[in-house]
């Protein structure tokens, strides 16, 4: 059976997410630069990197290598095709994360933008767990408010209905817990005010 997000058009997803009601494209883009200026790193890891929003932010100068994964081979080939300027810095791969034989690759940072909601917080500090000795930090973010909806008003929210069936209310106090079960500190956390009365909170752990 497929994901939902192997049926989504990226022109879609994108058109939604940078919609002035939504505003999600523009301040995950923030996001991925603050969070790849917050932490020295040689190997950075995009966890639904989708069409490589936010990858213009990372300072090629000091990074040596780039791991972009997503369920949707459609996206993975639109970010190779933005991104081709990046050469083999830029390493793209297909990959469902709750599949228990997928295996990171060796990361200083790991970003994982709105995942954990269609993986599920449990599910996914499991994943972050079994690969503990492949990553430094782990810099996430969730929205934790559902003011608008699961997924926001738009033009283009239908499209997004099929999701529904994998999605997951993200509890912020929840996640740290589970993260200090396996010995992850929280390192920071950070509120952003989306338009529409959302609020996205980035949170970032290291193992203790």
């Amino acid at each position: 059976m497929n994901n939902p997000w192997q049926e989504i058009n990226l022109d879609t997803y994108e058109n939604h997410m940078k919609s002035e009601a939504v505003f999600q494209l523009q301040t995950l883009n923030q996001i991925t630069k603050e969070q790849c200026e917050g932490y020295g790193h040689e190997i950075v890891g995009i966890l639904g990197v989708a069409g490589g929003n936010g990858l213009d932010g990372i300072d090629l100068h000091t990074t040596n290598k780039i791991y972009g994964f997503d369920i949707n081979e459609d996206y993975l080939a639109v970010c190779q095709s933005r991104y081709a300027y990046m050469g083999n810095t830029l390493e793209l791969v297909q990959c469902d994360i709750r599949d228990h034989s997928f295996t990171l690759p060796k990361t200083d940072l790991l970003l994982a933008n709105l995942i954990i909601e269609y993986v599920g917080d449990a599910s996914f500090v499991s994943f972050i767990n079994q690969n503990r000795n492949h990553v430094g930090v782990v810099s996430c973010t969730i929205q934790n408010s559902q003011a608008d909806g699961f997924v926001s008003q738009s033009d283009y929210k239908s499209a997004f209905d099929p999701l529904l069936s994998i999605s997951h209310t993200i509890n912020a106090e929840k996640l740290i817990h589970l993260f200090a079960n396996e010995n992850f500190s929280c390192l920071k956390t950070q509120a952003y005010t989306l338009p529409n009365g959302k609020t996205f909170i980035r949170l970032d752990f290291k193992k203790s």
